[in-house]
């Protein structure tokens, strides 16, 4: 009798602790991917700054470009929406709420982020980008920068 008891009791404790235990759900199994329409390789040049932007469906990629021309290695880097990191995807994207169809896509938990938005600009088609100046005097001032698509 004392047996049957302690199996009972072991078994109610197991079905007890599995009920509790949190389970996975389909959503935080999913991939963090890229829109449709920002996807491909980009180019933003000027006198003073270089940089390329290659997104595909779970991937951006930065490479950022010297004076000289050479890559900024320190500064270049690719976000993975399809691998964890410590814990962490690395990629994230967002609706930006606060301007009509543009994309908030960058590092997760990182301020290096792109507000982008697929436009017409001289005849072509390109991605503008709304960034940060970090101008003390006007904080919230920001620029715009046009990539351009490379084929």
């Amino acid at each position: 009798m004392k047996k049957i008891r302690t199996l009972l009791i072991l078994l109610l404790a197991a079905l007890t602790l599995g009920a509790t235990l949190p389970t996975t759900t389909a959503s935080a199994a999913k991939h963090v991917t890229t829109p449709k329409s920002v996807r491909g390789t980009w180019v933003a040049k000027s006198k003073h700054f270089k940089q390329r932007l290659k997104m595909t469906k779970y991937t951006l990629t930065v490479t950022k470009y010297e004076k000289n021309g050479h890559v900024d290695k320190a500064g270049s880097y690719t976000a993975y929406g399809n691998k964890k990191v410590s814990g962490i995807i690395g990629l994230h994207v967002l609706k930006y709420s606060e301007r009509k169809g543009y994309w908030l896509i960058g590092l997760s938990q990182s301020d290096d982020n792109y507000i982008l938005k697929k436009v017409k600009h001289n005849g072509k088609t390109v991605l503008r980008n709304y960034y940060s100046t970090f101008n003390p005097k006007h904080p919230k001032e920001l620029k715009v920068r046009y990539y351009y698509h490379v084929k």
